[in-house]
């Protein structure tokens, strides 16, 4: 693996919605070492239980659709959980999420491919990202 995908990245992708065009090369060029968190699958139900993700399909069917052979989730490591603690000492925002993704590409040497602001902001982690949301 090299790349991990924030989880709007993801979606976006599973969709088939463009994406920026450094970001659709990167993705098509490495699209065999692709990850996810498994922070991003319960990101991705409450955005649809909270009705700001519509699909057209069940739930349980994008997820099918959505988490590919090539795709790894990568779930929460001891190794993981420790680094989440040290990032608001560090001066990261307190989104539980986000620090469970930018910890599982830190702990697992991978550059995060997100446009979330406020993430590279921190500039704590290796980003393939633009200043708007993808």
């Amino acid at each position: 693996m090299t790349h991990l995908l924030d989880t709007h990245v993801w979606i976006q992708r599973a969709l088939g919605e463009p994406l920026p065009p450094l970001a659709d090369h990167t993705l098509t060029r490495h699209a065999k070492t692709l990850a996810i968190a498994d922070i991003s699958l319960w990101e991705a139900a409450k955005l649809v239980e909270l009705g700001r993700l519509e699909l057209s399909i069940a739930l349980a069917e994008f997820f099918a659709l959505a988490i590919t052979p090539e795709l790894t989730v990568l779930p929460v490591t001891p190794a993981i959980a420790e680094r989440v603690t040290v990032l608001e000492a560090s001066g990261f925002h307190k989104d539980p999420a986000d620090q469970l993704i930018v910890a599982t590409a830190l702990v697992h040497g991978l550059r995060l491919i997100s446009a979330d602001t406020r993430i590279g902001q921190w500039r704590g982690v290796p980003m393939l990202w633009r200043t708007t949301r993808l």
